[in-house]
């Protein structure tokens, strides 16, 4: 699954607001002494500090020791494509206007036996705060929730894993802290593969919070087991604290 489409789904519904969801996840509490959140803003960055801000936000190979970056993921196919334009129409996304700027980390990596875990982040800059916030409100929404779990069953189902059965996706939400900014956002989506009764899971979380106009995400995988839970929380402090030494 290409994480572009993860980010392109939840930008991209910033219209519907929705009641957000029981906490099932935690992250850390983030440094103390934080700042209120910052206020909303009615005019748009200009995109180079936009830019600049994603990047120095961003994970850097420094941040993930023992991690090699990962090989980039070839285009999607056209049904991996009809899909994505389904799942947009699902959250009312279509026709919904581009973002200020938006920057990725590489696509870091560590395989060693059975271990199996990757990590990345991406930083989106709304055209104003006020849209981030309307950003927030969706990805916490179940509706868009519900849209993306029956994409991904629909996207595993139409893949060939050399004859694995597929269990239905499961997404976990919860509202990781994030103190002194808008509100943070969290899925852990769990998808089980079954290969001659043996199963296999796999794991993705995705936490992130709303800082002004920003919206800064970490994504973290894990093949039979999560994402280690204790280097997850430290790369989210790490971006909080990114976040708000460069305010945008």
């Amino acid at each position: 699954m290409r994480r572009a489409t993860l980010l392109l789904i939840l930008a991209g519904s910033g219209g519907l607001v929705m009641a957000c969801g029981k906490s099932a996840l935690t992250t850390p509490s983030g440094h103390s002494g934080a700042p209120a959140p910052r206020a909303a803003t009615t005019s748009p960055l200009p995109k180079q500090r936009g830019l600049a801000f994603a990047r120095a936000v961003n994970l850097t190979s420094a941040d993930v020791p023992g991690f090699s970056v990962s090989p980039k993921h070839e285009r999607g196919s056209s049904e991996e494509k009809r899909l994505e334009h389904e799942v947009l129409r699902c959250v009312g996304a279509q026709g919904s206007g581009k973002g200020l700027a938006e920057a990725s980390s590489q696509q870091y990596e560590l395989k060693r036996g059975i271990i199996d875990l990757g990590v990345s982040s991406e930083v989106a800059i709304a055209q104003t705060s006020a849209l981030a916030a309307g950003e927030l409100a969706a990805i916490r929404s179940a509706h868009v929730r519900g849209c993306f779990s029956r994409y991904l069953d629909q996207l595993f189902k139409s893949e060939r894993f050399g004859g694995a059965i597929v269990s239905p996706v499961s997404i976990a939400s919860g509202t990781p802290p994030a103190p002194g900014t808008a509100g943070g956002y969290g899925w852990r989506v769990t998808a089980t593969f079954s290969v001659q009764g043996v199963k296999v899971s796999l794991y993705l979380d995705i936490l992130g919070f709303v800082y002004g106009p920003a919206r800064v995400t970490l994504f973290s995988s894990g093949v039979l087991r999560p994402f280690p839970a204790a280097i997850q929380q430290g790369l989210f402090s790490l971006l909080l604290f990114r976040a708000k030494a460069h305010a945008p």
